[in-house]
């Protein structure tokens, strides 16, 4: 059957999201196939399924994300298992002049330079050069390539799930040991 043409009533995963889940039998093999890059089922993934072409791709670098409560229940527990302070991440949400002040928060200047390379992101979708340059000095060119990359991967979700409304997902039994099992600590 094609999802397409399901009812919500259909499908136990969907509640509020305004574009079917696709079914495994829908998708093309390598889109299914990327669905399996994490052991329990993530809603954002199936939408994003349902883009043939950018699927394999965007699964593929999420394998290798802004207010979309889907970003945090996943990536608390992540920051948890990798020991992230509880202390960091009670402040996560405070303000940039709070975070730029180097007198206040758990920070550090990596920290800080990455957090100020969020921030400018996500207000003007650019940076300062000299954000940029102090970025390179502390991160090297290659993080800081790849934290603007994150940042705009990051993006990207929190529109689909907000644009779409795309369901909680389930409660996932074990997920912080599903987790431990399939993400790897990043330094």
């Amino acid at each position: 059957m094609d999802s397409t043409r399901g009812t919500v009533d259909q499908d136990i995963f969907r509640k509020h999201c305004l574009v079917p889940y696709p079914t495994l039998e829908e998708l093309p093999p390598d889109v299914r196939d990327k669905l399996n890059i994490l052991p329990f089922r993530r809603n954002i993934l199936y939408t994003i399924a349902r883009s043939h072409g950018l699927a394999p791709h965007l699964l593929g670098l999420i394998a290798t994300v802004l207010k979309a409560k889907y970003e945090w229940d996943v990536n608390i527990p992540v920051a948890e298992i990798y020991e992230m302070s509880q202390d960091k991440i009670d402040h996560i949400a405070c303000s940039s002049e709070r975070v730029l002040d180097n007198t206040q928060g758990p920070w550090t200047a990596r920290d800080r330079t990455v957090l100020r390379l969020v921030d400018e992101q996500l207000a003007t979708y650019t940076n300062q050069p000299s954000t940029i340059l102090d970025a390179v000095d502390v991160l090297g060119p290659d993080l800081v390539v790849e934290v603007l990359i994150v940042i705009g991967l990051y993006a990207l979700l929190a529109r689909l799930i907000n644009g779409l409304k795309i369901d909680d997902d389930l409660e996932i039994p074990n997920l912080k040991e599903r987790i431990r099992g399939a993400i790897t600590e990043t330094r």
